[in-house]
């Protein structure tokens, strides 16, 4: 209660929400200690009271997406409408607002009252309903695809005009093209014989709208008739009915009645002038009228396609619950266990501020609405490496202070002095990639690039500011006379230089092979997400049993329009999955057949519904390409956005290393998945670009040092960037391991989803790892040493001229 009283006072938001960043600003102001440490204090309790009272009660405000409970997600784009004389005329800001106004009316008209709907770019809109079944689902992706938009227009007095060589009617004539009448065109509607059987014929209408849906005040299932729909008209509409009908001959002249560009029917006006009643029949159907009446209530005035049709059944959702908690809590357990047991106190430190994190990711979540995915569990397990990534950073620059022979205090100032620049370096870039992936990717990925944005804010906040403070508290009461740590990784000389022609040659070699993967497996390397079609999945759990021998011999008997691909995924938390891999269009009969032919599948419960839910993906082949291209873009843009900001960091020199190294890393991972026969969606994108900050991130440690190195030491460029590969290499393991467990639990434990982001990130880890040290360094000495220059005199001009400028009045 009293959270929600909080949020909902606009003013006392505002208040807290201002004097918070007030102190966020006055605390990087002050050079007075205490000062600092009192005004951090009281923002991080300020900050996490804030994020804890947002998420509380957590059942109520936070909120899952359909991966996780259950549920249907449709992604829709609004179609170009034609003018009265054939022209497209585009898409309006006015018509999205209006198409998800009726969305919202259509769902709430049929009892469902917690749609999700949001607007996607320029034309898109997505719209999702937790805990709908299947066959809900089904029902649903018709109404939303219905337009009802409903025309009357005068039919031409000439349409059963007998002519031509054929001897055919003047509708059909027009409708072949073989004649033009002017002011009129040919439509088809359905009609059927004296044995009940459907047909089409042509009907030549005036192109001129006489009504539409706007002439409509209400619309209602006949009490007269049981396949009617009642029509009332509103005065313009009763107006101009009689303006139509006045003129016209009784028993002779038709209207027809238009919907959705079909012609429903056309009946002889019987007396005129009409008023302002009239009945749509013909409709049989099952809920076929009542869906029309509130269909016509709540017209489009554009069509709407479905791009992109996601169905999750609850067993579904439950199991991915399951895995995602218990990969989740694991993951953050042993990255606990793994920082307390090598930096002991100064480990529990971070463990508070790896609580904080936590605590500001969810309670931003919470604040803005924002919805928990499966996507976004991945995003904030990677967020908890990352901030261990900051903090072993900090701990190792205080090892080798403490080392030096300075006092705690001192040492700890250094450590975090010296440390900012490459831990505000490698989030800066992450950041990038995330805000990159928010602006081009589709709904799936913006859920990870949320997440994953909040996490590396929250980071920033809890590294820089939070364990800060803490440290502050403890020298300043003598909680924290001495810190020690595990040296596990001892400083070592090894000649990595020395090995770079080995090296590159080998990466040029993987390379070589993971793009003769993609050549050999061609479109099969690719997912639904970008090739369009439907997965079919049904958890079959630790008990049933479907071999995939009996399902593959199932599927011989039908005819496909393509290759249909069956395969099974095994879990230790939720046992086997059968998952399908077809046509869109042979997705219907794959799943009866299956229910037929499968006895584990055809099973049913006492109340007539299957045992084991079945849950759907389906992409059109269409905005398949076009994840294809965003995908692609999105990676370029990147890639080009690292190389800029990396290219204004450092010298270009060090730009070129880290972007061979970045794009060497992403070749091979993608690469490493298709050769282990995975299929390439939307969360490997997510992934790459997540191993493009975490690469760059070494790296940037790596140059930093070299950097920091070069302008006092005498020795070779060569030499020195070998002293600073080995002197950052403990901290360049450590944290690597620590998110090399955080991924393996994902890869080990998670579901389809999080155990595919997992496995990249996983092979990323250790590639990013390798092309830090063998790659990055040995390209920029190879692109320095072309171009004829000396990288000691780029790295003194380049420092001297950012010294010029920061001391410029």
């Amino acid at each position: 209660m009293l959270a929600t009283a909080f949020y909902e006072d606009p003013l006392t938001l505002f208040i807290t929400a201002f004097v918070l960043m007030v102190l966020f600003f006055w605390y990087f102001a002050t050079e007075i200690e205490r000062r600092k440490r009192n005004i951090g204090t009281v923002l991080m309790i300020g900050v996490v009271g804030l994020c804890i009272l947002a998420a509380t009660p957590p059942k109520d405000r936070l909120k899952g997406g359909i991966d996780i409970l259950g549920g249907s997600s449709f992604s829709l784009h609004l179609q170009e409408r034609e003018s009265e004389d054939g022209q497209k005329m585009p898409v309006t800001a006015q018509q999205v607002d209006q198409a998800i106004t009726v969305i919202e009316k259509r769902l709430n008209g049929l009892g469902n009252t917690e749609p999700l709907i949001q607007r996607q770019g320029a034309s898109g809109i997505l719209v999702q309903m937790p805990g709908v079944s299947p066959e809900q689902s089904n029902e649903y992706r018709k109404i939303l695809e219905k337009v009802a938009k409903l025309e009357l227009r005068e039919v031409s007095p000439r349409n059963d005009e007998v002519g031509g060589p054929d001897r055919k009617n003047l509708a059909e004539r027009v409708s072949n093209g073989s004649e033009i009448v002017p002011g009129y065109r040919a439509y088809k509607m359905k009609s059927k014989d004296t044995e009940k059987t459907e047909f089409s014929r042509p009907i030549l209408l005036s192109r001129r709208i006489a009504l539409g849906g706007k002439d409509i005040a209400n619309a209602t299932p006949s009490p007269q008739q049981a396949d009617a729909v009642a029509i009332t008209l509103n005065n313009a509409g009763e107006n101009k009915m009689i303006a139509l009908t006045k003129d016209m001959r009784p028993g002779v002249d038709r209207i027809a009645i238009v919907l959705d560009g079909e012609v429903i029917s056309a009946p002889v006006v019987n007396q005129v002038p009409l008023g302002g009643r009239f009945i749509v029949e013909g409709l049989h159907e099952p809920g076929e009228v009542q869906n029309l009446a509130n269909s016509l209530m709540n017209p489009l005035e554009n069509p709407l396609m479905v791009d992109e049709f996601r169905n999750i059944s609850p067993t579904l959702g439950k199991a991915v619950i399951h895995q995602g908690l218990l990969a989740g809590a694991l993951a953050l357990t042993m990255t606990f266990i793994f920082v307390l047991a090598y930096y002991r106190m100064s480990g529990f430190i971070a463990i508070i501020g790896l609580l904080v994190n936590t605590v500001i990711l969810f309670g931003i979540m919470a604040m803005f609405g924002f919805t928990f995915s499966l996507p976004g569990i991945a995003g904030m397990v990677l967020t908890i490496g990352m901030a261990v990534d900051a903090n072993v950073l900090i701990y190792e620059r205080l090892r080798e202070e403490l080392n030096r022979g300075k006092t705690l205090k001192n040492a700890i100032d250094v450590s975090y002095e010296r440390a900012f620049t490459a831990i505000f370096d490698s989030h800066f870039t992450s950041l990038l990639t995330a805000i990159i992936l928010f602006a081009l990717g589709s709904g799936t990925i913006k859920g990870f690039a949320i997440t994953l944005t909040i996490g590396i804010t929250a980071s920033l906040f809890s590294t820089i500011l939070v364990t800060r403070v803490l440290f502050r508290w403890g020298i300043d009461f003598g909680f924290f006379k001495k810190l020690t740590f595990l040296n596990l990784i001892k400083s070592q000389n090894h000649d990595f230089m020395g090995k770079r022609r080995t090296a590159i040659m080998l990466a040029l070699a993987t390379i070589i092979v993971s793009l003769g993967a993609f050549a050999y497996r061609g479109e099969r390397a690719l997912g639904i997400d970008f090739t369009g079609g439907t997965r079919i999945q049904f958890q079959l759990g630790n008990d049933a049993k479907a071999p995939l021998d009996d399902v593959t011999k199932a599927l011989e008997g039908l005819k496909l329009s393509k290759a249909a691909y069956p395969q099974q995924e095994s879990n230790q938390l939720t046992g086997t999955a059968l998952i399908v891999r077809c046509a869109t269009a042979d997705a219907p009969a794959i799943t009866t057949k299956l229910r037929t032919d499968i006895p584990a599948l055809a099973a049913k419960s006492d109340t007539g519904s299957y045992l084991i839910d079945a849950s759907q993906e389906e992409v059109s082949a269409v905005i398949g390409g076009s994840f294809l291209t965003q995908s692609i873009i999105a990676i370029a843009c990147g890639l080009l956005g690292i190389l800029i900001y990396m290219t204004a960091r450092f010298e270009f020199s060090f730009a070129l290393g880290g972007f061979v190294a970045i794009f060497h890393d992403i070749i091979i991972c993608v690469g490493i998945v298709v050769l282990m026969g995975g299929e390439l969606s939307l969360i490997h994108v997510g992934a790459v670009l997540t191993i493009a900050g975490y690469s760059i991130s070494d790296t940037i440690i790596v140059f930093d040092r070299i950097r920091e190195t070069v302008l006092h030491s005498t020795g070779s460029v060569e030499k020195i960037m070998n002293e600073a590969i080995n002197a950052t290499l403990s901290r360049t393991l450590l944290t690597s391991g620590a998110t090399l467990i955080s991924v393996g639990i994902l890869a080990f434990l998670g579901g389809s989803g999080l155990r595919d982001f997992g496995i990249i990130i996983f092979i990323g880890i250790i590639v990013g790892t390798f092309s830090s040290i063998y790659i990055a360094s040995p390209i920029a000495l190879w692109w320095s040493n072309r171009k004829g220059s000396d990288l000691r005199q780029a790295v003194a001009a380049s420092t001297a001229k950012a010294e010029s400028i920061s001391a410029a009045p």
